[in-house]
């Protein structure tokens, strides 16, 4: 049950990281900042469940964001998060 979850937080967490970087995209900071802080949050609740390389997956995430975001090449962050939750999202609608 434990790693149900997990997996469920990491699906989150991409939803946020998506949300942030859509966000950012379009000049929207505070939007980015309530996204971000949402995603901290999913990132805290993946810590808690025990599972550190998907914390680790998650931190790396949030660099990578944040590199996108600085480097200014969000669309292409985006189209490689996809391939990288959706496996995730897709696992836990047939849950």
């Amino acid at each position: 049950m434990m790693h149900d979850r997990a997996v469920f937080y990491f699906a989150n967490l991409g939803a946020d990281v998506v949300r942030c970087a859509l966000a950012a995209e379009s000049g929207k900071m505070q939007d980015y900042e309530s996204s971000l802080n949402r995603a901290h949050s999913t990132l805290r609740r993946i810590e808690k469940e025990g599972r550190p390389e998907a914390y680790e997956e998650g931190l790396l995430l949030l660099r990578g964001l944040e590199y996108a975001r600085t480097a200014r090449t969000i669309p292409a962050f985006l189209e490689d998060l996809n391939a990288v939750i959706q496996p995730f999202a897709a696992r836990m609608a047939f849950a």
